[in-house]
């Protein structure tokens, strides 16, 4: 009785599952073809995305010394702000290098008087020794004496002048316009030049530099691109921390002619004008760098499908039905992959609607503003 019931079930369940079997069969039979849009596939010019993180860097650093020894009088600015080149920053205690440079002046003018008797004295023993009056050992002392007086004059000009520049020294200014880091040393402070003459450090930020990595493998393509018929010229964007992209576009100063064996990747320094001083030394930011193009088909990236076999696209053949073509893909541009294999400029593929194609099904071709896209 058992065996019977279950013999029965049985027959049930398969009657049902024919039963559906042939309504899916008959759903698919009446299914419409999904509508579809084809575009012609051809080749563009496009720019190759090439993008690196990368650290701001000051175009100079300069270490602001003391150059005479004396008492730190003022400090000129306020640490951390912009000077201009030629602006006072420090100033040490002039009335020591006055009073030289008074003793200088007063030791040349002693030596000059000097030179005018030695030589006014070889004048008149040139006189004397023409008419035989004085012999020659006169004349070759007065000439002797001459000549020293007028060394010791150069020695006194040359002692003024030495002064005069200590003096100078103790106006210390900004080498460059830039930005100047806090001050080392407190006004009142005896400033030895050996020991604590460093005061501060200025960074000039305008041009900025920028320096960052390729891998070694973007570095070849990057000079394929140089090289190419297209006739490249390469120039840099500046991504900043907050995604905005900096006004001034940048240059290539150099690439670093060897690689980084441990990091497999190569050097690289761009520069940019930032004569406000908007970038600052330090900065983490992003370099895009723009104008490397070349010729390459490019498809809309929904036309695009994934596969077990990996990327493909769908064709339409002469019957109208939907078939496979596998290509090999290259860097997304925009809305737009570039494909480097697999498809011939001129063919046409499914652009649209091609969510609903079924392989081996016929579809029906229509223009694109008749696709519904979910």
């Amino acid at each position: 009785m058992i065996k019977t019931i279950i013999t029965l079930s049985l027959i049930l369940s398969m009657q049902l599952f024919l039963g559906c079997s042939h309504d899916d069969d008959s759903k698919d039979k009446n299914k419409p073809p999904a509508k579809v849009s084809l575009m012609s596939v051809k080749k563009e010019i496009v720019e190759a995305p090439f993008e690196f993180t990368a650290t701001t860097v000051a175009s100079k650093s300069v270490q602001i010394h003391a150059r005479v020894n004396g008492y730190l009088q003022n400090i000129n600015y306020r640490d951390g702000s912009f000077v201009k080149v030629g602006q006072t920053l420090f100033k040490l205690d002039q009335k020591p290098f006055n009073i030289a440079v008074l003793s200088a002046k007063a030791s040349l003018e002693a030596e000059s008087a000097k030179k005018e008797y030695t030589t006014q004295n070889l004048k008149r023993i040139e006189i004397l020794f023409e008419r035989k009056i004085s012999g020659k050992q006169e004349l070759d002392a007065a000439l002797a004496a001459d000549k020293t007086q007028t060394a010791l004059v150069n020695g006194a000009k040359a002692a003024l002048e030495k002064a005069k520049l200590d003096l100078s020294y103790t106006n210390i200014t900004a080498p460059m316009s830039g930005w100047v880091d806090k001050a080392l040393q407190y006004e009142g402070s005896y400033i030895s030049e050996s020991q604590n003459g460093l005061l501060t450090t200025t960074h000039q930020t305008s041009p900025i530099f920028v320096d960052f990595s390729i891998p070694k493998e973007a570095m070849a393509r990057i000079n394929s691109l140089m090289n190419s018929e297209q006739k490249n010229e390469l120039f840099v964007e500046l991504i900043l921390a907050d995604g905005t992209t900096f006004k001034n576009r940048g240059k290539i100063l150099f690439f670093s002619p060897t690689v980084d064996v441990s990091m497999g990747s190569r050097q690289a320094r761009a520069e940019f004008s930032n004569p406000k001083g908007e970038i600052l030394p330090g900065e983490f930011v992003k370099v895009r760098l723009k104008g490397l193009k070349y010729s390459s088909i490019t498809i809309p990236h929904k036309a695009l499908m994934q596969g077990a076999k990996g990327s493909f696209v769908f064709m339409v053949d002469e019957n109208q039905t939907a078939q496979i073509r596998v290509v090999k893909v290259g860097e997304w541009i925009g809305e737009n992959i570039v494909i480097q294999d697999g498809i011939k400029e001129g063919e046409k593929i499914i652009a649209q609607g091609n969510a609903r194609v079924d392989v081996g099904k016929v579809v029906k071709v229509v223009p694109p503003k008749q696709i519904k896209e979910h």
